[in-house]
């Protein structure tokens, strides 16, 4: 017979304190669709919260779900409350679990989260158990909040970054980071201009002219790239008007179908929460496929490569 564990308590939005950390990871398309949500369903995520022997209350996991209620004017919500120690390494390790249990919050959260339990004191051995990650992968995010200038940090803090853009940006030199993110935040730049002009600053044979105007005025910048990729387009032969030898389509054809297989395998293997960090390159690797299955029903269309549909 199993006992009754419910812990579901109903408790003050304005007596829970917020994560910052875990704020961190949340944009306002998130907290706005929350809200929506919960206009329409209720709460869907129970917020979890911690409570001390002072009586205060901290947030573990749910900060879309308590800045939604208190954007809507809720007074009191349904809350998991668990004890926890007051200790930094206790917190810690109850907002770990908690993230192994539900979908990712994104890199930079991860890796600030991780950051807070090895400062508090947790030892990388037991984080790797209780997340069943790699030690490379702890290393990873911890990494990028430590090469994250402090100041991108507090703009992700501040929602005036999205954390996924944060990433990007943190591939950048440390000195470039904040004067490349106040700009590209003043230009309202999506993520995917963000990840292009990064990538072109740190391309060897960028231009340092380029660089700069990157960091000054990346809409601009982003416009001259573009017009240099077309121009070095238009000088590379059409390799629709190369010679092709047979052996090597051949090459390429199963090749491609091996790769398309091992694909849809990793894909179907993967959790979605995992696959939307690979979002826009698999549109365009569906924009690729199109454009091949388009060529290939015209080559096999009636009356072309000698096929006869017929039926005679």
């Amino acid at each position: 017979m199993v006992k009754n564990i419910n812990k579901v308590k109903e408790v003050d939005v304005v007596t829970v304190a917020g994560n910052k950390t875990l704020a961190a990871a949340v944009d306002r398309r998130a907290v706005q669709r929350c809200k929506e949500a919960i206009e329409k369903f209720g709460v869907v995520h129970t917020p979890v919260v911690g409570a001390t022997n002072g009586g205060s209350r901290m947030l573990l996991s749910g900060q879309c779900e308590l800045t939604a209620l208190r954007e809507l004017g809720v007074k009191k919500m349904e809350a998991i409350e668990v004890e926890v120690a007051g200790d930094a390494g206790s917190k810690a390790k109850m907002s770990l679990l908690l993230m192994s249990l539900q979908d990712k919050p994104g890199a930079l959260c991860e890796g600030s989260l991780l950051r807070e339990a090895v400062s508090a004191g947790v030892p990388r051995l037991e984080i790797q158990s209780m997340l069943g990650k790699s030690a490379s992968w702890v290393s990873n995010r911890l990494s990028l909040v430590t090469r994250l200038d402090v100041n991108v940090y507090e703009m992700v803090k501040g929602g005036m970054l999205e954390p996924r853009s944060a990433q990007d940006v943190a591939r950048l030199p440390c000195e470039a980071q904040f004067v490349f993110a106040e700009a590209a935040v003043r230009a309202g730049l999506p993520k995917s201009a963000i990840e292009l002009l990064v990538a072109g600053y740190n391309d060897a044979g960028c231009p340092d002219a380029v660089k700069a105007q990157i960091l000054s005025d990346p809409r601009s910048a982003l416009g001259r790239m573009a017009d240099r990729r077309r121009s070095v387009n238009a000088d590379r032969p059409d390799p629709r008007k190369a010679d092709q030898p047979q052996c090597s389509i051949g090459e390429a054809i199963r090749s491609a179908r091996l790769k398309t297989v091992a694909l849809h395998n990793a894909l179907r293997a993967m959790p979605p929460y995992e696959a939307v960090e690979y979002g826009n390159a698999l549109v365009e690797l569906e924009s690729s496929l199109m454009a091949l299955i388009t060529t290939i029903r015209r080559i096999f269309s009636p009356g072309k490569m000698g096929v006869d549909n017929s039926g005679e």
